[in-house]
């Protein structure tokens, strides 16, 4: 990209001028003042880049980061180049001027001096929810679900560093079809099991790798796992992960950390990347890799600390996103914390030992690939961004993950073990069932687990199985056994029960609630009030909330529909605030802490005992992992829940009709209501 300049004409300040009087007359001088003035109309700024002070260059709207004095005057004897005849400008040849600037070198380029240089605040170009930019020599370029456009420079509203700029031009051709017939899209396929819904997983993965927008609700840190296993839980590598995460760094600032010595308890540890590092990925981790200590670099701000050096905070917003490869399981505590935050993916094992890229295409990746190649592959990535701000990250059915999880955290051994002994009859005695494994050759007697950690595993062994289980007999639970599809049918649905489900959406419905609910608890002091909240995602300060169930009476409830402007929402809801409010009245919520944080952003005040029946579930069972309300309801009520994505469709809750939201949010809190009188009573036993 070749710098541009203002001509003679264009600038106020000469950094020089001729004495025409005197013993001195003849003489070129260059004012200080002037020198700096005229280099800030070559566009240097003393700018603030991420809260500290440094000396660029902007030139159509693209910042140079100036480490070294000498660039400026690399930049400035350019300027006298380019607008000097014949090694002349105004009659002066410009080595008479340059022989000056020499002179005064220490002077013109102090440090002191340069702060006298116009300031600026550098506020850079980002994506946006719905855009996506790639920066070229030639052009920057803007993606959008429904295609993309090409964007000067000068138009784009905040500036681009340099360093973000990819070193090819851009050459736009209309995409007609997912998969242009490049070696790059066909290796996409071929790591994909030549499966196209497993091609969409990967071109999603892609594409969001690619956009630097991020949402706190749907940030995931892409986790690339080999699909082949062997005895040690270990997959054979070579498979293609690191050549697709080479291939992003092409297009976005990717900081790359060894994962063999890499350590996430050090402070140290992302010292590498700046503040312009768009991808972190780190390759080949080792099995003992600890992912929740990754949590906070996922989803809250990100902290670079350098040896010797201040500590850089980068809002989360604009943090990097994190790719991680390892030829092993990642391990993590299991739960909806670990879940949120990262996203699995296996490669196939179409590449290997026996067959590598460059011998199934007859290629080098990226340096054999000429223009042409390059321009496709560019067209690719654009595809793939589009088709992630179309989809989202879409989900990758597990091929191996599952029996790998089993195998990681069970042991081969005892889950040989599991699955002979439940083939053979699906109820045992869970004390006698640890004596046979400990006693019947499948482990060393030393390493045998405690009944406790024997259940757990147990237990684990059927979720991710996704076996349906129970234990009995209920004072005891000395039993457990797998519930046959005949106990499965015998499951209540909605359809199966007489609900009264309604709306609550204009000031005269929530006044009427009001009214019957004033009544009820008049007449019963010792009632709870349910709440659950359905909202746009799980981020508190960015999603909002669609509306707020109440149930206060068993298969009845009622769904209050928030206005769309929040300073209307205090108002609307006035009538029901004093029972929210009310110490008399306990209020009962499924994860409290979700929906109370969302109404704390709203300021709608919750006061008086709260209970949670996701903690008083956990207080009936603790060995028990999983304490989800569709999971409990099945349990306790025998009840099945409606299922959140059937309900949506796949499409955004805001655009779910009023009936079927309903449906679901009172359905939700009336199973609660069902749950918390079923558990008090069994922890009151």
């Amino acid at each position: 990209m070749e710098l541009t300049f203002p001509t003679l004409n264009q600038i106020s300040f000469k950094p020089w001028f001729v004495i025409k009087d005197g013993k001195d007359a003849g003489k070129v001088k260059v004012p200080t003042l002037n020198f700096i003035n005229f280099l800030g109309e070559l566009g240097f700024y003393y700018a603030s880049v991420n809260g500290t002070y440094q000396i660029v260059r902007i030139d159509n709207n693209i910042v140079s980061i100036i480490n070294d004095k000498s660039e400026i005057i690399a930049i400035a004897k350019q300027w006298l180049q380019e607008n000097s005849t014949n090694g002349y400008i105004e009659g002066l040849h410009i080595i008479q001027i340059e022989k000056v600037w020499i002179n005064k070198t220490p002077q013109l380029f102090s440090h002191l001096n340069l702060k006298f240089l116009p300031n600026i605040t550098i506020k850079s170009h980002f994506d946006t929810e719905d855009s996506c930019f790639l920066y070229f020599k030639n052009t920057a370029v803007e993606i959008k679900k429904n295609g993309f456009e090409l964007v000067d420079y000068n138009d784009l509203k905040g500036y681009v560093f340099r360093e973000q700029i990819i070193d090819r031009q851009f050459h736009p051709k209309e995409i007609n079809q997912p998969f242009r017939k490049s070696n790059f899209s066909k290796f996409v396929y071929n790591i994909s099991d030549k499966k196209i819904e497993r091609t969409k997983s990967f071109l999603s993965i892609i594409g969001y790798a690619l956009h630097r927008f991020k949402k706190a609700s749907s940030t995931k840190a892409i986790i690339l796992l080999d699909q082949s296993i062997n005895e040690l839980n270990a997959a054979h590598g070579g498979t293609g992960k690191s050549l697709l995460i080479k291939s992003l760094s092409y297009f976005r600032e990717l900081c790359e950390l060894p994962g063999k010595d890499f350590n996430s308890k050090s402070q140290f540890s992302f010292q590498r990347a700046t503040p312009n590092t768009n991808i972190i990925s780190i390759n080949d981790v080792k099995a003992n890799f600890d992912f929740e200590n990754m949590y906070g670099r996922i989803t809250d701000n990100f902290t670079i600390n350098k040896k010797y050096k201040q500590e850089l905070e980068i809002p989360f917003e604009r943090s990097p996103k994190i790719i991680i490869s390892s030829n092993f399981m990642i391990k993590a505590p299991s739960g909806h914390s670990t879940e949120r935050r990262k996203y699995e993916i296996e490669f196939s094992e179409h590449y290997g030992p026996d067959l590598t890229v460059y011998e199934d295409f007859n290629q080098q990746f990226f340096e054999d690939w000429d223009s042409s190649d390059w321009n496709e592959v560019t067209l690719f990535m654009i595809f793939s961004i589009r088709y992630y701000l179309t989809h989202g990250l879409v989900d990758a059915q597990p091929i191996n993950l599952i029996q790998r999880r089993l195998i990681s955290e069970l042991g081969p051994d005892l889950l040989e073990f599991l699955e002979e002994k439940f083939a053979e009859k699906p109820k045992h005695h869970k004390k006698e069932l640890l004596n046979e494994f400990k006693n019947g050759g499948y482990v060393d007697r030393r390493y045998t687990p405690t009944q406790r950690t024997f259940t757990i595993k147990v237990k684990k062994y059927f979720e991710y199985k996704n076996i349906a289980y129970k234990e009995t007999p209920l004072n005891s639970k000395a039993f457990i056994e797998i519930i046959s599809d005949e106990q499965e049918q015998q499951v209540l649905t909605l359809q199966d029960v007489d609900t009264d489900y309604k709306v609550v959406d204009t000031s005269n419905k929530i006044t009427r609630l009001a009214n019957t609910m004033s009544k009820y608890f008049k007449d019963n002091p010792d009632e709870v009030l349910v709440v659950d909240l359905e909202t746009t995602g799980l981020d508190c300060f960015q999603d909002t909330i669609v509306c707020m169930a109440l149930t206060f009476k068993k298969r009845t409830g009622y769904n209050i529909i928030f206005p769309k402007h929040r300073n209307e929402i205090q108002s609307f809801l006035k009538p029901i605030l004093p029972f929210l409010k009310g110490e008399h009245i306990t209020k009962v919520f499924h994860n409290a802490k979700f929906d109370l944080k969302f109404l704390k952003q709203y300021g709608i005040p919750v006061s008086g005992r709260i209970e949670d029946t996701m903690i008083l579930d956990y207080f009936l069972d603790p060995n028990r992992k999983i304490h989800g309300l569709k999971e409990i309801s099945q349990l306790h009520l025998g009840y099945k829940q409606i299922d959140y994505k059937q309900m949506t469709g796949g499409k955004p809750i805001t655009e779910v009709s009023l009936d079927q939201l309903t449906t679901y949010a009172c359905e939700d809190t009336d199973l609660t209501y069902q749950l918390y009188h079923y558990i008090t009573n069994k922890l009151n036993q």
